[in-house]
């Protein structure tokens, strides 16, 4: 018997071996850009039989854009298009910028993107997020995409709370550099999701600790439509 549960202890033991080495080159393969080609591959195939109206807002991002389903009711009247992807970094929107922004030609883009970047794995500082947002810009107009772009602020959740005082430096940066430019907007939405007391709202996330719930959602919604609708819609 004893034997027996100490052969169990070594099956478990190298099953999470085997799940950390597994988790960990994920986090690494996830954070180069091919490993993303074939989400962008099928957002091509689906264009080829329904193409998306040109002169929309395209939105870009990772996880809160792919999982925003009800994006496009939520936006009406205005023409959207998701190009939310896998758990994009800011480097990855740049080196897709040809495929997922510049055939839509939009007259805005909105950017969903930053906290993937800050990861704990090969993650990067602040100026570095904001440094990698300046060369996305700059991916755009090289591209002779001239729309100007939304950029949400990074928001925090319970699972990256860890994540967080580095997220505000970053949003803090990109900030003071969107204040600089006539062509960039910045949308503070991540101080609304604490309390008075600095602590995070939980109605704003699901179970997961990790991804926007409905009321989460609701509240991008709020913040976001106005300013689009204001500046995009025409009746």
């Amino acid at each position: 018997m004893r034997g027996t549960f100490v052969n169990l202890g070594i099956v478990a033991a190298l099953f999470a071996t085997v799940m950390f080495a597994f988790l960990v080159y994920v986090l690494l393969a996830s954070s180069d850009a091919d490993y993303w080609s074939g989400e962008i591959a099928e957002f091509e195939r689906h264009d080829i039989s329904n193409p998306p109206p040109t002169g929309g807002i395209v939105f870009v991002g990772g996880r809160d854009v792919r999982q925003w389903e009800t994006l496009s009711a939520d936006m009406a009247p205005l023409d959207v298009i998701n190009r939310g992807f896998g758990g994009a970094y800011l480097e990855h929107l740049t080196y897709f910028t040809s495929r997922i922004i510049k055939p839509y030609r939009p007259q805005a883009i909105v950017v969903m993107a930053g906290d993937e970047d800050l990861s704990d794995v090969r993650g990067k500082t602040p100026e570095e997020v904001l440094e990698s947002f300046k060369i996305f810009m700059s991916a755009l107009r090289a591209h002779g995409v001239e729309a100007p772009v939304v950029f949400v602020s990074i928001r925090p959740s319970p699972m990256r709370a860890s994540r967080w005082l580095g997220a505000k430096r970053a949003n803090g940066l990109i900030e003071e550099f969107a204040a600089t430019r006539e062509d960039i907007i910045y949308l503070d939405v991540a101080t609304l999701m604490f309390t008075a007391d600095d602590d995070m709202r939980d109605e704003f996330f699901r179970w997961d600790g990790l991804s926007l719930s409905e009321e989460g959602y609701r509240l991008l919604v709020a913040r976001l439509r106005p300013i689009l609708m204001r500046r995009y819609f025409e009746e």
